[in-house]
């Protein structure tokens, strides 16, 4: 049995012939009148193994159902040449033949450093392309420039313009939710009532859920955009996940405020509180 996989990770890709439809067309050529199956990893990077298909296709080649693999490019397979050398390895263990429909990978030692040099202009390309990408996007964001929709609760976005601008309707919301903090009425004490509050009003939050949750409160409450700081190149997406770039690194864009700097300062205090008294606890 042969497996063919398949991967895009964005819509431009698949503009450039990259598609999904494009890919399975060239491997079935090459695969010629031998059964196939198709395992098509879409929208999803090629840093990671962590893809839902390629995890599929190694647990069948491991239970001895596919022998053959064939693939467009090796950074189909991934983009990381460490990763492709784990894979290839991987499948010669288990008696895989793998092939490419750009360039045969053939297990010489000719064949194997080939199959490592072109891995690493991949990888090379890939890390310039990013490179040029964050610096692009940085100069944008020094030019006071928000560069996406980024569903800011009290805000829509002005594509034309790439600003923020200030939802009428959604900013009373806001202003509420400061108030009520501050000086909670009986039905909307702290985070959780607040958000039952919100909830049993029928308001629904940015991306249309009926319900809040507590957590989507705080994070209102704290996010210094409602002062009107809103930080770009805040966050670094790496292959183990999410974290929080250095602050000397977050670059400021002014946009429209909707609460005063006292009445911020004021819940941040408060918020503060709360969390020292939560710690507090759990550690009696």
């Amino acid at each position: 049995m042969v497996g063919i996989y398949v991967r895009v990770s964005t819509e431009d890709q698949a503009r450039r012939g990259y598609s999904i439809p494009a890919q399975i067309r060239e491997c079935r050529a090459l695969a010629g009148k031998n059964q196939a199956i198709i395992f098509a990893d879409e929208g999803l990077s090629g840093d990671s193994l962590d893809r839902p298909a390629l995890t599929e296709m190694r647990r069948r080649i491991r239970a001895g159902e596919i022998k053959e693999v064939i693939c467009l490019d090796p950074d189909r397979l991934s983009r990381r040449l460490l990763n492709q050398l784990l894979l290839t390895d991987e499948f010669e263990r288990y008696g895989v033949e793998l092939r490419f429909v750009n360039g045969d990978y053939s297990k010489t030692p000719e064949g194997t450093l080939f199959y490592a040099l072109r891995g690493a202009i991949s990888e090379f390309e890939k890390a310039k392309i990013t490179e040029r990408m964050c610096r692009g996007r940085r100069e944008k964001a020094k030019q006071g420039k928000i560069l996406r929709d980024f569903h800011v609760y009290g805000y829509d976005y002005d594509r034309e313009r790439a600003a923020l601008v200030v939802n009428q309707a959604e900013a009373q919301v806001v202003r509420d939710i400061f108030r009520w903090f501050l000086d909670p009425p009986k039905d909307a004490v702290g985070l959780s009532g607040i958000a039952r509050l919100l909830t049993e009003r029928g308001i629904p939050t940015k991306r249309g859920a009926p319900r809040w949750h507590r957590q989507v409160v705080r994070q209102i409450l704290s996010n210094p955009t409602y002062i009107g700081q809103f930080y770009h190149n805040k966050w670094s997406v790496t292959p183990q996940g999410i974290r929080l770039r250095p602050r000397e690194e977050w670059i400021l864009v002014a946009c429209p405020a909707i609460i005063d700097h006292t009445t911020f300062e004021a819940v941040q205090t408060r918020l503060e509180k709360g969390h020292a008294r939560v710690s507090v606890k759990l550690r009696f």
